[in-house]
């Protein structure tokens, strides 16, 4: 679930399978193996809410990621526009109508404007963060809450309190590509392409008693 993007039906699909295989099938030999020097939080800014029909809404939620580098070493980290992750929710401890965990896998796409990455030294759609830097950007995601009165299914969750943990899969390219950039750009720093989870964080869903009809 999330905000529509131009063309993105059209091409959307061979790249959340290519992006869910990299989240499978990283990290890279040449990348660090053990304690990852790149850190994500995840801040939720607002909710909003608006009505299915009687007995099911649609929940948004703006977040505030901030990647933090705890290396040594300056990373290179994408920052265009294809970005692909994934959201686990879960019921929270004391939440009478868990347990239980949804997750939802988010993408936003946009194929109507080219992204350079292949090139001799990173582009504007790369960020270099030294050591103990941080970056920031906001998404929006989006899930189901629904009422008792109905079922609720695999991908919904109900009122509650809940935590919230995101994964970023940072990179939607191919593994020869990261390896073929990263040795290109070393001397710039490393290029990051594992994905990386964010600590858990609390938020309570509640359905407000009136909303407007989703649009």
């Amino acid at each position: 679930m999330g905000r529509k993007v131009p063309k993105m039906i059209r091409s959307l699909l061979p790249l959340i399978t290519s992006a869910l295989f990299l989240f499978t099938s990283l990290p890279l030999a040449a990348q660090p193996k053990t304690s990852k020097p790149l850190e994500l939080s995840v801040q939720i800014v607002s909710q909003s809410y608006c009505a299915v029909n009687e007995n099911s809404a649609s929940l948004e939620l703006k977040l505030k990621l901030r990647y933090r580098n705890i290396g040594k070493q300056e990373l290179i980290l994408y920052n265009g526009h294809d970005l692909f992750y994934q959201t686990k929710i879960r019921s929270a401890q004391g939440n009478v109508n868990g347990p239980y965990e949804v997750w939802v896998v988010n993408s936003r796409y946009f194929d109507d404007e080219l992204e350079v990455i292949d090139h001799p030294t990173p582009g504007k759609v790369f960020v270099t963060l030294p050591a103990g830097a941080v970056h920031v950007r906001e998404i929006m995601i989006g899930v189901g809450v629904v009422t008792e009165k109905i079922e609720r299914g695999d991908s919904a969750i109900r009122s509650g309190d809940h935590t919230l943990q995101l994964i970023a899969s940072n990179w939607y390219q191919s593994r020869a590509m990261a390896q073929k950039l990263r040795q290109e750009w070393q001397k710039k720093g490393l290029l990051w392409s594992d994905p990386v989870d964010s600590p858990p964080v609390h938020f309570l869903a509640q359905r407000p008693a009136v909303l407007s009809s989703c649009k």
